[in-house]
């Protein structure tokens, strides 16, 4: 009824955009999670593990779950930014792009309890757009399976690797390792128990006004605790998370997809 395979036989193979193309997997019955160009299985899609293919989380900001515009919302119904913000950083950590729907009422235009939420996940990619944007996922994605430590890493010099790599090595001299903290520590001390030190390691807090404020830390069980005490929420972009950018730490040999 939908002639896909006829549309898609057409489209990569006789289409003036055959060679660039990108499709999801939403083509009819046995193709979502398994063909298309990335993944995006069904709604509020959030793999386990990190996937070897390109995905997406179709999510919406109305946790009813409607895509369309609801004029009974109240503001119990939207997420929250610090929901919306834990949800970007879990999926860019295991390598997938987030859709975040956002439904504008009968005029087209987006209410204000909307812009609210857009403002403030705006206001924390804008200020750690480096740990965001041009990254890939680490060797780890977390911490351990209840932290709320996240990771995302860019390499210095890609010249010899794949450009479509699912996630980069961990190479001391190559690898910077972003950790998104996602709640405030109780003893103002992060634990970052993947991170295995070297004495030239640096860590730096992104702070407001694009600046980085060089941390402190000690060797801990194998990784490294920073110390976060002294830091007021003025010197945080973001109520809802903050970020570490941590350079130069041991080289580590783990496929995290293997």
């Amino acid at each position: 009824y939908w002639k896909s395979p006829e549309f898609l036989a057409w489209l990569y193979n006789e289409s003036p955009v055959k060679d660039t193309v990108v499709t999801n997997d939403r083509w009819g019955k046995g193709s979502t999670c398994l063909h298309g160009g990335y993944l995006t299985c069904q709604d509020h899609y959030l793999p386990n593990q990190l996937p070897t293919r390109k995905w997406e989380d179709s999510d919406t900001i109305d946790k009813g779950g409607s895509y369309g515009y609801r004029r009974t919302i109240t503001s119990a119904d939207v997420l929250t930014p610090s929901e919306a913000i834990t949800r970007l950083v879990q999926v860019i950590s295991k390598g997938g792009n987030y859709l975040l729907n956002v439904g504008p009422d009968a005029n087209g235009k987006i209410i204000p309890l909307f812009e609210d939420r857009l403002r403030q996940i705006g206001i924390f990619v804008w200020a750690h757009s480096e740990a965001i944007f041009a990254t890939k996922p680490w060797i780890f994605q977390n911490d351990t399976a209840t932290s709320p430590v996240w990771y995302t890493s860019q390499l210095r010099n890609t010249t010899g690797f794949d450009p479509y790599r699912i996630y980069n090595p961990q190479q001391q001299q190559n690898t910077i390792i972003y950790a998104f903290v996602l709640s405030w520590p109780d003893d103002n001390k992060v634990n970052l128990t993947k991170v295995i030190p070297t004495s030239s390691t640096v860590v730096n807090l992104f702070g407001a006004n694009n600046k980085f404020i060089p941390m402190t830390y000690t060797q801990q069980n194998g990784g490294i605790q920073v110390d976060i005490s002294g830091l007021g929420m003025p010197k945080f972009p973001s109520p809802y998370a903050f970020v570490l950018k941590i350079e130069y730490a041991a080289d580590q040999n783990v496929n995290p997809v293997g």
